[in-house]
């Protein structure tokens, strides 16, 4: 049977060895890998951005997998207007352009400013279409090693040795499946549309204003103080990702500090000596515990947050190559 046929599919259980690992990955990008949708790589982008967000049996919601596979098409496809197939509009065009008609816009808003019900209906919309088939094709094209998937449950849950090295080599895995996306969309696109398109890719998942982190974090928390170097914050605060928001690429309550402007424009895209970790561990016990009484808008995930989460992305982040700020030279 075609892969994106199966309705689900148990990974093998079998010792992987770095070379099998590598293999594995080699097959999945390979040029003679069969691509009619770019759908492939942005199942493979949503996986990576979602890594961390797994529960402790490295199980993930299509919900939640979905969720970053529309985002990203509903920039490139309505911001960017880049084809996603060869020869005609891809279903998932169709599907979010006929969704934008229907809303009323007068012009393309980012994702992130729509409605509540608007994105959840997005995404159920284009988990129901696209989840047909690219999860089962990913499962074939990885040899079936990658992850174990239901289409009944809606979950996919990865194998732990894969896991592993998609953790250990997150950059770099980011890397290879823009440039082959990169190079998808650059067959089914006029040239012009397709000018700094790696940019577009990596833009497609925007950054979302981080205003009400900082007004949770100083009034219902009383973090009144810079989290690096302790000056009392007054009227110039601003939101720092405590891992840099260029590895796990999302907004979690669990990984923002408030800071001052000196500290976090020293800090930018590095990561905090290691000193600071169990300051924001032991921060986030008291935001797992009043969790309840703040609203679900602001992602505290106590799902898939425990008390390691912070120093798992610090290690998997000194893997992947980011370096370490050098706060005393500016404390």
């Amino acid at each position: 049977m075609e892969g994106w046929k199966l309705s689900e599919g148990e990974y093998l259980k079998k010792p992987l060895s770095e070379n099998d690992l590598s293999r594995i990955f080699a097959t999945i990008f390979s040029p003679t890998s069969k691509n009619t949708t770019s759908y492939k790589f942005g199942f493979i982008k949503s996986l990576l951005d979602n890594l961390y967000n797994v529960d402790s049996s490295l199980c993930l919601s299509f919900d939640a997998v979905f969720s970053t596979f529309a985002e990203s098409y509903w920039n490139l496809i309505l911001k960017y207007n880049l084809n996603q197939q060869s020869g005609k509009n891809a279903k998932i065009t169709t599907i979010l352009k006929g969704l934008f008609i229907s809303y009323g816009y007068d012009e393309v808003i980012p994702f992130e400013s729509l409605s509540s019900e608007q994105k959840l209906e997005i995404i159920k919309t284009v988990r129901v279409e696209c989840s047909k088939y690219v999860i089962g094709a990913l499962f074939e094209d990885s040899l079936q090693s990658l992850y174990s998937f239901s289409k009944k449950t809606k979950i996919i849950q990865f194998n732990p040795d894969v896991y592993r090295y998609m953790c250990r080599n997150k950059v770099m895995l980011e890397k290879v499946n823009y440039f082959e996306w990169s190079r998808f969309l650059e067959k089914v696109n006029p040239e012009d549309l397709t000018h700094e398109i790696s940019n577009k890719l990596d833009e497609s998942t925007q950054r979302s204003k981080l205003s009400m982190y900082e007004q949770i974090l100083y009034e219902e928390f009383e973090c009144h103080n810079c989290f690096y170097c302790g000056k009392v914050l007054k009227d110039k605060i601003q939101v720092d990702h405590f891992i840099p928001w260029s590895f796990v690429k999302e907004d979690r309550l669990y990984n923002f500090v408030l800071a001052c402007p000196h500290c976090n424009a020293q800090k930018n895209n590095k990561l905090a000596p290691e000193k600071f970790v169990n300051g924001i561990v032991e921060r986030n016990k008291v935001l797992i515990k009043e969790s309840s009484r703040i609203d679900s808008m602001y992602r505290i995930d106590t799902n898939s947050y425990t008390d390691k989460t912070i120093n798992n992305l610090y290690g998997y982040a000194i893997m992947n190559g980011f370096r370490h700020w050098n706060v005393s030279e500016f404390i």
